[in-house]
């Protein structure tokens, strides 16, 4: 499975798909019951995603009530706030307006969830920004999850047989990443681009970012950093509402120039993959960077100096500290320096835009290339 999907193609599908079946769900009634939306369309992750949003929306005003003015914490009053909450809940009518975000969002999240359920299931752990994954949080994505149903099961059961109702969130991800290549815990994914075409062909090649597309070199593009609130609010709204950003450019793009370099000055004989891509291990007399640092390491977590670390979070993490755990402990699990290029290049430097001529990647790439010397 791809890392990632071609994002223009997925709002393009998402918006056919949903305006299919708007057109023909809205031609004889104005309002979807809940009931309605249970079976909106034949692809019943599609449906309890919906459903799932809407959950949340009902939470949120039922927060909504509270105020400093009044005792919420009175039995009478919780008693009285659930009973209203749970009738409203059975009178579920929703136009189409509303509902067409709800469906092309769903859409676009449940086609993630099978063509990458593993970062579809960590977006999911790290939803939150109180670090904790917790016994609630694993229910609820058991309960609305149907494709690769078997991996939420897996988690929430990995929390349960740990005697914890909570825990970190890089202990979650460390669990999905035992268990996502887990055979018995995925589905068969024709069986589900079956249903999805019957409400519009799908194309599963246009979906997938292509190799031959990472082949072709390109320029670095400078990298700009948005708000939280810009990068949301552009994968929330519909495709159909305004052009959506072009997606990053993919990690070998970038790498280029280094390649370049790399090979400059050596035989024109270089038609291979390998001989492309590698990189030479520095002699001990001409790495003045590392200093007393042996040449071999036994893994790359227990190699990096508290200095190196801070610059690696800062630098090459967006100073998130918890993504710079999981990239290392990912680069500790592989077998060789091939598999760890791939992932340096095709993952964390495409998600992170590196700059790939600097000294923090120039670092990291030689403290991994020494675990596998």
């Amino acid at each position: 499975m791809p890392d990632n999907l071609n994002s223009i193609a997925l709002n393009q599908y998402s918006a056919r798909f949903t305006t299919t079946v708007l057109n023909e769900v809205y031609r004889s009634q104005d309002v979807v019951t809940g009931a309605g939306l249970l079976k909106l369309t034949p692809v019943r992750q599609v449906n309890l995603g919906i459903l799932n949003r809407l959950f949340e929306e009902w939470k949120n005003n039922a927060e909504a009530f509270r105020s400093p003015y009044f005792d919420f914490s009175n039995e009478e009053v919780k008693s009285a706030l659930e009973e209203f909450m749970n009738t409203a809940s059975q009178h579920i009518a929703v136009k189409r307006a509303d509902l067409e975000p709800l469906l092309s969002d769903s859409v676009k999240e449940s086609l993630k969830l099978l063509l990458t359920p593993a970062n579809y299931f960590e977006d999911k752990i790290r939803a939150v920004a109180d670090a904790e994954f917790t016994h609630a949080k694993a229910e609820q994505l058991v309960k609305y999850t149907h494709i690769h149903r078997g991996i939420a099961e897996a988690l929430l059961g990995r929390l349960t047989d740990s005697g914890s109702d909570s825990v970190y969130q890089t202990q979650a991800v460390s669990w999905l990443y035992e268990f996502k290549d887990n055979a018995d815990l995925i589905d068969d994914t024709e069986q589900h681009l079956v249903l999805f075409a019957e409400i519009f062909p799908i194309n599963i090649s246009e979906l997938k970012i292509q190799e031959a597309e990472k082949s072709v070199p390109q320029p670095p593009q400078p990298h700009k950093h948005e708000s939280f609130f810009d990068s949301a609010f552009s994968q929330l709204e519909p495709s159909t509402a305004r052009p959506v950003a072009p997606r990053a450019e993919p990690a070998s793009a970038v790498i280029g120039e280094i390649v370049a370099k790399s090979n400059a000055g050596s035989s024109p004989e270089r038609d291979s993959l390998n001989n492309r891509f590698k990189v030479e291990i520095p002699k001990p007399s001409e790495d003045k960077s590392y200093g007393t640092v042996p040449l071999k390491v036994e893994n790359i977590a227990g190699s990096i100096p508290l200095g190196q670390r801070f610059m690696f979070v800062n630098q090459l993490f967006d100073r998130n500290s918890e993504h710079f755990d999981k990239a290392i402990y990912e680069l500790d699990r592989v077998k060789s320096f091939e598999e760890a290029e791939n992932l340096i290049w095709h993952r964390y430097a495409s998600k992170y835009a590196w700059d790939v001529n600097g000294e923090a990647v120039t670092a990291l790439l030689a403290i991994v290339k020494r675990k596998f010397a």
